[in-house]
């Protein structure tokens, strides 16, 4: 396959799977403070198969297509720069070699428990609750982060292994 199709390809499934994630983040009940989706699937798909930068682009343009499309309020930027990062460690971790303990370990403790526990917590908290209510809502959260950790740990090895086979048909 050219060069040219090989980044056409990406390109798309980027873009589809940007879409499948504002989907399911947005159509996902949640309390308060605590939202248990799976939208952090396929940005893992985009991250094994088409590398760090598209799986960056996919979860910042999800969020601000999604924020915009399905408006509960307003955007919030911080939230969207969170997700990106996110993107970005799943991508970094997950892109190129053979999955092993710490591949898995590593993009989903950072993902959880420093970026979404710490990042997304913050902006939540300036933004509705105000700043000195950030440690209330930090609490509420952690169950969610335990949660949804546990999730990345039984998921990224079936992701990997099905956007391995995509990227070897796709070269």
């Amino acid at each position: 396959m050219r060069k040219s199709q090989r980044h056409l390809l990406k390109l798309i499934l980027s873009a589809m799977m940007a879409a499948l994630c504002m989907v399911l983040d947005r159509l996902t009940p949640m309390t308060a403070n605590m939202k248990l989706g799976l939208a952090f699937v396929p940005i893992i798909l985009v991250a094994v198969v088409c590398g760090p930068i598209h799986a960056t682009a996919a979860w910042a343009i999800a969020d601000l297509i999604g924020s915009l499309v399905f408006a509960k309020g307003a955007p919030i930027p911080g939230i969207t720069v969170v997700y990106a990062l996110m993107g970005l460690v799943y991508g970094l971790c997950l892109y190129r070699g053979k999955l092993c303990w710490w591949k898995m370990l590593l993009p989903a403790a950072v993902n959880q428990f420093v970026l979404a526990l710490f990042g997304t917590t913050l902006f939540l908290s300036i933004a509705f609750y105000g700043i000195q209510n950030y440690w209330s809502v930090w609490v509420s959260r952690l169950l969610q982060c335990l949660i949804l950790f546990a999730l990345n740990l039984l998921f990224i090895p079936v992701l990997h292994r099905l956007g391995v086979s995509l990227r070897r048909r796709m070269d």
